[in-house]
This record gives C-alpha cells, structure tokens and sequence, in this order.
C-alpha cells in the first residue's frame, strides 16, 4: 500500500518548513508575506506529489467538520426521505455535508447514533427523536451542542425545534368526515404512541368527534406497532370485513399506514369511498393518482426543512437566536380527493 503524502514530505523536497507549506496550502500565503513564486513551487509540488489533505485532523485544528447529521426514524418514509432530501440540498449549497441515519423508532439505537455523530465531530444534528422526553436534548442545549428537533416535541424542552400543528390537521380531517356525513370511524395509529405527532393527531381526531357527538370505540382504535404494520393491519380490516362490521371512514395517521390500509382494502375489494371512505395524514405524491385519488392532510415538507436548517446553521454560526424564533410551528392543509367523499 503506497504511503500518504504528507506536508512534511513536500517541505522536504523543497527544502522549506512544513509551516509555510501549510500556509500555501490553506491560501494564507499572502497575509504571511510568502512570495508568490515560492507559493507556485508549493502547489505544483503539491500536484505532482499528489497531496491529499486529511480532513479529519485539519477538523480539529480548524473545530469544524462542515458534516451535520439528521437522524430520523425511518428514512423509507417518503415523509422523511423527501425532507431529507430538502435538508442536504440546503446543506450542500451552504458548504455541508449531511449523515443520515434511522432509528427505527428504537431510543437506545437513537442514543448510540448521536453519540457516534458526536464523536465524529459533526457541526450539528436536526432529529426527529422517538425518546419520551426532553432531558437528554436538554442535557445538549447545556452542552451548547447545535441541534434542532424536527416533527415531534417534548414538554419542557429548551431546543430549537420546527413542527406543524397536527392537531389541528386531525381535526381538519374528523370535521371533513363529519360533513360528509358519516357516523362510524375508525382510526388507525402506529407505536409508540407517546410520540407527540401520534399524541396529537389522535387528539385531534377523537375530540372533534367527541364535540360532534360521536365516540371512537376501542375497536375502532387500530394500533399498529412500527415493526407489525402490514400484518396489523391486514388482520384488522380482515376482521372487519369477515364480521360484516366494515366502519363507514378511516383515518390514518401517516402516509405508511394509509398506504397498507389502501392496499388491503384493494385485496378484500372493498371499494372506496362506497364501502368505506379513506383520509391519512401526510400526502404524497402518488396520492394523486390512485384511483381512486386519496385524500390527505399535507405538511408543508419545504418550509419544515428550510427553517431546521436554516436554525440549525445559526446555532453552528454561534447567533443568539431570540426566544420566540427558537420554536417554530406551521400550518397544514387537507386535501380532499375521492377517497372520503360520500357516495350517494
């Protein structure tokens, strides 16, 4: 294996120091008074040698990596890979790199990953975290360690942290239902439920029914555990349908779970919206153009993106970002389709 160049084998073979090849080669050439045609003699030697500067010492020499990381829980969600995607463009055109990583939803394997990406020095970590409170992101913003906390909350938390009221999108989508006219729901959630998203949609959802006059029965309540969704709810739509017992609208809450929901209904030929109406939250693109089309609460992905690392880099640019703009939370949309519009 052929060994490294280093600076010191440059200086040698142009019989000058290893500092003032370091000089020429970080561009402070100039500023140190080094004439330009010993600078030239550097950079040609440099490219003859074919010199390969080690980032991962000039990181510690200069304390940045430009390397942030976004851990989220799984990145196969077209929700997170689509916002992923948004943050590493953003990163690219401001200089980063962005290591990404999934959880699983398993808190343990999030710990571990955080302090991998701590001790490679990353600049900053955007999260979208499955922990069940704040202490440990507390313990960070202590530490004066960039991060941003994206999608779920925490009571008590003194991070920075950029979401959307799903609350209110669950309760667009119950009123929605409502006005079409039906009577019997169910919901279907995914673990672990103390996920503020999960939390609050499925406040939304049942408090607006519960003001319109209408329980969600516990077997209404389908919980689908992050690593059971097909089967959970195959086994629950099977059960439904076999007993004759079909409710009349589902709600899901993410995009994965909408689109199993759809899958199965499709394989029992239940027809939709005349046998069931169908409404999720998160829209995705090919939403659009099933038949039939289905409605969804939208997130707006960009501006969920754009603000985490634009708080982010303000936070590895050392801003004293002002109290009210460290929390921001943004409006959704619904999308009504075919899927939850009743047949007559």
């Amino acid at each position: 294996m052929a060994k490294r160049v280093s600076i010191a084998d440059i200086a040698e073979s142009l019989g000058v120091s290893k500092a003032l090849v370091s000089l020429v080669i970080n561009d402070k050439g100039d500023e140190h008074g080094i004439n330009r045609e010993t600078q030239q003699r550097v950079r040609d030697k440099v490219k003859e040698l074919k010199y390969e500067p080690n980032l991962f010492a000039r990181s510690f020499r200069v304390g940045k990596t430009n390397t942030i990381g976004l851990i989220v829980s799984d990145i196969s969600n077209r929700f997170y890979a689509r916002l992923a995607r948004n943050i590493e463009d953003s990163a690219w055109s401001h200089g980063y790199t962005v290591v990404i990583c999934s959880t699983d939803e398993d808190v343990k394997k999030e710990k571990e990953q955080i302090r991998l990406l701590r001790d490679r020095k990353i600049d900053g970590l955007i999260i979208s975290s499955s922990q069940e409170n704040a202490d440990f992101f507390n313990k960070l913003v202590e530490n004066k360690f960039p991060h941003v906390l994206i999608d779920r909350m925490f009571d008590n938390m003194a991070s920075a942290s950029v979401s959307v009221d799903n609350y209110a999108g669950a309760s667009l989508a119950a009123r929605h239902l409502l006005k079409q006219g039906f009577k019997d729901f169910a919901m279907i959630t995914i673990s672990p439920e103390h996920i503020s998203t999960i939390q609050n949609r499925i406040r939304g959802f049942t408090n607006t029914l519960s003001e319109a006059g209408f329980e969600l029965s516990p077997d209404r309540h389908i919980m689908a555990p992050f690593d059971r969704i097909e089967e959970t709810v195959k086994e629950s739509i099977q059960k439904y349908y076999l007993s004759g017992n079909l409710p009349e609208a589902i709600f899901a809450l993410n995009n994965n779970l909408t689109s199993t929901c759809l899958k199965y209904l499709r394989k029992l030929s239940i027809r939709i919206p005349e046998d069931i109406a169908l409404i999720g939250f998160d829209d995705v693109l090919y939403f659009g153009f099933t038949q039939p089309s289905i409605s969804s609460i939208s997130q707006p992905v960009d501006m969920i993106s754009d603000y985490a690392f634009q708080l982010l880099l303000r936070q590895i640019e050392k801003e004293q970002i002002p109290e009210e703009e460290r929390s921001v939370v943004l409006p959704v949309d619904i999308i009504i389709r075919e899927s939850s519009i009743k047949s007559n």
